[in-house]
């Protein structure tokens, strides 16, 4: 097909309000509230990068990225941007082919469905910048799934049923139209939609995606953060472009999470012609980081951005994926936590947080919010809600794997659960895995694991006696371990601020098997900090993991070197095996090296799991055409696109 080969200048900019210095957080798992910023003159943010972690994978990719570092010029410039770009369509492509009743895309069209209406959503923490690829929280995500999109995406439409079934879990075409994978699991090959541009009036092109997965798995040799999803790429030997629309993705092993590994709701898509560029001029990706996308390919514009208020965006009626969007646009404001629900009640927002409310928001709302609210049928998060773990690179009592047992015997799950998150938490039946997965252990296997007796009983009352007796024996290990009443074991306990409240539940458990505990709370900067560089003895986190599948959580979160495996846990015998369940591409097969695995990682007491959130979602009666997900994909994907979402009203 003729593609358009005119570059159109980008024009127009914002008016960028001052805002306060925007201080850097690592990695963050779990949104973090932060005060809005107060604006008068028009200023940019300044946004300073942090360090990178130091931990690094056992293994290195051996390909080049495209944009791997030259020599720098004797005195690289600055780069200072003046305004907020604002990417506008300028060329009005050929509508691509469509089935009757669907998007180009394949999304199934609402025939009740109405154009216009501005949606009203929220954001509740600031990102370190606006590169969804190393971030894990923030308004990254609300701005780039709106600007921008994947090469397959997670499904985001779908009726209550759908929801209910769980369809958010398979993953559809987006910038590519299909692809295929080899037999022998070695290559992945995309096909990508003809006639798509960047608003700057550039077509879309395999160079792109290779710029972007290559960026992912090398960005720190650009100054970036490293991507907390970077280990999933070491099996990949290279991406590699045999025509513009085809990307062909070359393992040097067998890899049976890739596609989802690839439709991960992190891997938004950017412009490789803008940045590549900027990389060659500047040696950096400085406005990368600082400003949002200079070229899109979304279903919105951003019109408007008041740094630590609001986000203001217009439909793009030059959209790829005709006839979508509904909306006339939608607005995104910074809400603290506490604050969204109230918004929700008095209609302030149509929807406020994307994966629902939890504990004491989730009761109100469920009782407060009966006419201007819809809910759906809570939602048990994949995240480990809370962990506890020990640094395993420490000697003493860090070392004694009897120690490492008691303190897993200690803790009372239910009692958690119960005393402190008012039910709405759930046990972790699947031993490490999603509960409700497939990969769920099997719970009489489960509960022989150290510490899990308590947690796959049938009832409360099983679970207390349970509880009772993992007590009992985790005090004789103490003793076996040299400590008693005359002389109790002494820890310091290194606690992240957010789920500070967690601390009573679990020092009692300690206390009650002799343990005497001095608690340490640090806020998300030195936390982080701490962790990453080893300092600690004991530490107690909120852990994110965003999939399901094994290869997300045994990789990043147990594995050598793993980039949220901060207590560093270590042991050969569990990395080969999670190296040959990786490869491994029949699911049974692949399914009981998972389970070998992560009980060999439960029974060294690499983490101490004790819940998984759950929430329910919740949003106006007006809304129509959204299907909320589990966390980390409603959250975090492209649920956050809105492109099928239309107001009743």
């Amino acid at each position: 097909m003729a593609r358009l080969a005119a570059l159109v200048l980008m024009a127009l900019a914002v008016l960028i309000g001052a805002c306060e210095r925007v201080v850097p957080t690592p990695d963050i798992d779990t949104q973090v509230s932060e005060s809005p910023t107060a604006t008068a003159a028009a200023e940019e943010p300044t946004i300073t990068p942090t360090t990178p972690p130091t931990m690094t994978p056992t293994a290195e990719p051996t390909s080049t990225p495209t944009f791997a570092p030259t020599p720098p010029p004797t005195a690289t410039p600055t780069v200072e941007p003046t305004s907020t770009p604002v990417p506008t369509p300028t060329a009005t492509p050929t509508p691509l082919p469509r089935r009757d009743g669907f998007s180009v895309s394949d999304v199934p069209l609402d025939p009740n469905a109405e154009y216009g209406g501005v949606l009203q959503t929220a954001f509740t923490s600031a990102s370190i910048g606006f590169i969804t690829w190393e971030s894990a929280a923030g308004h990254t995500f609300n701005v780039n799934h709106l600007l921008n999109n994947m090469l397959i995406k997670p499904r985001t439409w779908g009726t209550e049923e759908d929801f209910n079934n769980q369809v958010y879990f398979e993953l559809h075409p987006d910038l590519a139209e299909s692809w295929k994978q080899s037999d022998d699991g070695l290559q992945y090959t995309f096909s990508l939609r003809d006639g798509v541009y960047w608003s700057d009036g550039v077509p879309v092109s395999c160079n792109d995606i290779k710029w972007s997965f290559d960026t992912i798995r090398f960005g720190q040799d650009a100054g970036l953060q490293r991507s907390p999803r970077q280990p999933h790429y070491l099996a990949v030997d290279s991406i590699v472009c045999p025509d513009d629309l085809t990307v062909v993705f070359s393992l040097q092993r067998p890899k049976a999470a890739m596609i989802e590994i690839i439709g991960q709701p992190y891997n938004v898509i950017y412009p490789a012609h803008i940045y590549e560029r900027e990389y060659r001029e500047t040696g950096a990706l400085t406005s990368f980081r600082e400003l949002p996308s200079k070229a899109t390919t979304g279903s919105y514009i951003l019109k408007e951005w008041i740094p630590g208020e609001a986000f203001t965006f217009e439909r793009n009626t030059k959209y790829w994926d005709q006839p979508l969007p509904y909306l006339d646009g939608v607005e995104v404001q910074y809400l603290t936590d506490s604050a969204v629900p109230a918004a929700l009640r008095n209609g302030r927002v149509d929807i406020g947080i994307p994966h629902g409310y939890t504990g004491w928001h989730g009761d109100t709302l469920l009782a407060e919010c009966t006419e201007i609210c819809q809910f759906r049928d809570p939602v048990i998060a994949s995240s480990f809600s809370p962990a506890l773990f020990i640094n395993k690179q420490r000697s003493g009592w860090m070392a004694d794997q009897r120690i490492n047992e008691a303190f897993a015997l200690a803790i009372d799950n239910q009692r958690y659960i119960t005393a402190v998150r008012n039910d709405w938490y759930e046990l972790p039946t699947g031993c490490g895995f999603h509960p409700t997965s497939q990969w769920a252990m099997p719970r009489d296997r489960c509960g022989e694991i150290v510490g899990f007796a308590d947690v796959v009983g049938e009832t409360r009352a099983e679970r207390a006696v349970a509880a009772a007796a993992d007590k009992e024996r985790a005090r004789e290990l103490l003793r076996q371990a040299g400590y008693d009443e005359r002389n109790p074991l002494e820890v310091t306990w290194t606690v992240w601020e957010p789920i500070q409240g967690d601390v009573p539940a679990f020092h009692s458990d300690l206390e009650e098997i002799g343990v005497s505990v001095a608690v340490d709370v640090h806020e998300s900067v030195f936390a982080y900090e701490t962790w990453e560089r080893g300092r600690f003895d004991f530490g107690l986190h909120s852990f994110w993991i965003a999939g399901i599948d094994p290869d997300v959580i045994l990789y990043e979160h147990f594995y050598t070197g793993g980039p949220r495996n901060y207590n560093r846990y270590s042991n050969p015998e569990f990395d080969d095996l999670v190296d040959r369940m990786s490869r491994t591409l029949d699911q049974d097969e692949r399914k009981e090296l998972a389970w070998d695995a992560m009980e060999l990682a439960l029974s060294d007491v690499a983490k101490i799991i004790v819940s998984h959130g759950s929430y329910v979602p919740a949003f106006n009666t007006d809304v129509r055409g959204y299907m909320p997900a589990i966390n980390y994909l409603a959250a975090y994907g492209p649920q956050l696109r809105y492109d099928h979402v239309w107001l009743d009203r």
